[in-house]
């Protein structure tokens, strides 16, 4: 959202098994273990409130939190009767993603449990991870509105850190890490939230969102409980008649069900980033889909640096994007005032897309929702925007997340697979994990990234927010953050160091990575051919030891035989070390760390081996950014 305003054909071998055992089932306290019997939940009633538990062998993990969901004004989780249980369903299976890593595992232990409260009957269903937990509920048949939902999670006193961002429901807020007793009481806050806790990372988000509003936290001491501002009196529970028919309409197995509400548990930082939990828990792609179309890839982009694309220059911008080897081209707002004689903006727009095809660089769209938020005038418009040779389509300012919005985006998600557009949403909700579903879902904003560090806007990003956001927002799914400004101009107030910025190209996950400055910056830079080579999307990722929420963020991520490494440098001056154990051999290296002033770096070329150690000094802004060729060994 502007202030003024793929998927690579993988061969797997799928294996969903099922198993039936008797879960534990004691005066009505049930219990699930995970597969590797890690974790531990157990569901039951307290003080007339169904609740559960998590803990790690003798550990408590999340100590009593309640559960529960309002529906036509009768609350479920209160005096509930626990009827029985299923066995454990076992889910064993690989799939492709595009991410931290590109296969990802779902080992889960799933249970329904059969409930039922003043004559009404429903399930919840917990599905136990041996890195996290994830609960729904069905929703009792008949149900004609949700009043609210009672879910909880009861933090434990030893927590030392949580990550959080402040309210806004296009999630464009500052993220921040601090002690619990500085997060706001009684008035929303936005997730994920990431908790460090004694010997724990937890992280609380929500998965499969279809059609209920975002969900964002509110906090009551050391509770966090379920909220929903964009339908504070509730909603009734309707789906949209004119949507796209094959859309996700909020069923599971048959069943109207809530979204996952999400636990990641993690004994490092390396192992949460690493979680897999919010994509697992979502659909795989309907049978038959494919998404081999899906092309990954860097984009250049006009309007950050200098306002509405104009028509005469957009030549210039591919030749540029050419140069740099990059894959594709937004063409942002201003296109559609486009005008010559005889020619209206979109027959200009074909021309411009089609002069980027003859250079090998593909195109993207931008679009106001406004324009189509019924679903006809959508599929229409969408059509010619794939009729014109666009390869994919950015969506800006959509309201905010109620029920028929959330089934909006499920219906534009559809439409935008089935004529094989690339989609990157704006102005946004975050996502919640179905960019499995749908991996032409390759980006969406919901973030307060580089848009905001604006000089002509009189807007300066602190320097913390660069090192909270991996644990707010990018917990919950790619970010189009729009990284690397290196403008000296947009670089005198708050001094990011050139080597910062592009580390951030590194550490924000986004497969198609929209670089926000002028073209001019990157050809002319002294990492012109490191930008040129700079992946999207891991085979492989770990959080280096030196991290810190809030403070120093480090990945070294593989693509192929090449790693990179990126680290950005919150507020405080500091000296970090980097174990090169991960190398295989003597590896070629280049190395670029802080230069003598922000807008300059010190490039190194060097040869490094796996018993060497890499000291890096890191001023307030500052960075560092590796290239390491050749190293295949893994980091695990």
């Amino acid at each position: 959202m502007k202030y003024l305003k793929p998927i690579i054909a993988l061969a797997f071998s799928f294996v969903l098994t099922t198993v039936f055992v008797a879960c534990s089932v004691n005066n009505k306290e049930i219990q699930v273990d995970s597969p590797a019997g890690t974790l531990t939940v157990k569901v039951f009633m307290a003080d007339e409130r169904l609740s559960y538990s998590v803990s790690s062998g003798y550990t408590p993990v999340l100590k009593t939190s309640s559960l529960g969901l309002t529906v036509d004004s009768v609350d479920l989780g209160h005096n509930t009767n626990i009827l029985s249980a299923s066995g454990i369903q076992e889910i064993n299976e690989e799939y492709p993603l595009f991410g931290n890593h590109s296969v990802a595992r779902n080992h889960a232990n799933e249970i329904k449990i059969k409930m039922k409260t003043s004559g009404k009957e429903f399930s919840l269903i917990v599905r136990v991870y041996n890195d996290g937990i994830a609960v729904r509920y069905t929703i009792p048949e008949g149900t004609k509105y949700i009043n609210e939902e009672s879910t909880s999670w009861n933090i434990p006193e030893g927590t030392s850190k949580i990550a959080w961002s402040e309210f806004n429901p296009s999630y464009e807020e500052l993220s921040y890490v601090t002690p619990l007793e500085k997060v706001p009481q009684n008035n929303p806050v936005m997730g994920p939230l990431t908790l460090k806790t004694d010997g724990y990372y937890l992280s609380f988000s929500e998965a499969d969102c279809e059609d209920f509003p975002d969900m964002v936290f509110i906090r009551n001491g050391n509770f966090f409980n379920v909220c929903f501002p964009a339908a504070e009196q509730g909603w009734e529970l309707n789906r949209l008649a004119e949507n796209n028919p094959q859309a996700l309409d909020g069923t599971y197995n048959g069943e109207k069900v809530t979204p996952w509400r999400t636990t990641i548990i993690a004994k490092d930082l390396n192992e949460l980033v690493n979680s897999d939990l919010i994509t697992n828990v979502c659909p795989a792609p309907s049978k038959g889909s494919d998404f081999s179309w899906v092309k990954l890839g860097r984009c250049l982009w006009q309007w950050w640096s200098i306002g509405a694309p104009r028509y005469e220059d957009q030549k210039d911008w591919y030749d540029a994007a050419a140069k740099l080897k990059w894959e594709y081209y937004l063409i942002d707002d201003g296109w559609r005032y486009w005008q010559q004689p005889s020619k209206d903006q979109w027959k200009l727009l074909e021309e411009v897309i089609g002069y980027g095809k003859r250079v090998g660089v593909k195109s993207i769209v931008w679009v106001d929702s406004e324009e189509f938020r019924a679903a006809k005038e959508r599929r229409t418009y969408l059509e010619k925007v794939k009729e014109i040779g666009a390869d994919g389509i950015k969506i800006d300012f959509i309201p905010e997340p109620t029920s028929e919005i959330m089934q909006w985006y499920m219906g534009t998600m559809q439409d935008c697979a089935e004529l094989k557009l690339l989609l990157n949403f704006h102005g946004s909700v975050k996502p919640t994990g179905l960019q499995r579903t749908y991996p032409n879902d390759i980006t969406r904003e919901a973030v307060r990234g580089n848009e905001y560090h604006m000089t002509r806007y009189d807007r300066v990003m602190s320097f913390d927010h660069d090192v909270c956001l991996p644990f707010t927002r990018l917990m919950t799914g790619p970010a189009d953050v729009t990284p690397v400004m290196l403008n000296p101009e947009e670089l005198t107030t708050s001094r990011f160091t050139w080597a910062h910025e592009f580390a951030q190209a590194i550490v924000y996950l986004s497969p198609v990575t929209h670089f926000c400055d002028q073209y001019k910056f990157y050809l002319e830079s002294p990492m012109f051919d490191l930008f040129q080579e700079i992946p999207t999307v891991w085979d492989e990722t770990k959080v280096l030891p030196c991290t810190d929420m809030g403070e120093v963020v480090a990945y070294a991520r593989r693509k192929g035989s090449t790693w990179w490494i990126g680290i950005m440098n919150g507020a405080n001056e500091r000296e970090v070390t980097i174990s090169l154990d991960f190398l295989n051999g003597q590896t070629p290296a280049t190395l670029v760390f802080d230069g003598e002033v922000n807008t300059s770096i010190d490039r190194k070329e060097l040869v490094l081996s796996p018993d060497e150690r890499l000291m890096v000094r890191l001023i307030p802004g500052g960075g560092f950014v590796g290239r390491l060729s050749g190293a295949e060994k893994s980091v695990n």
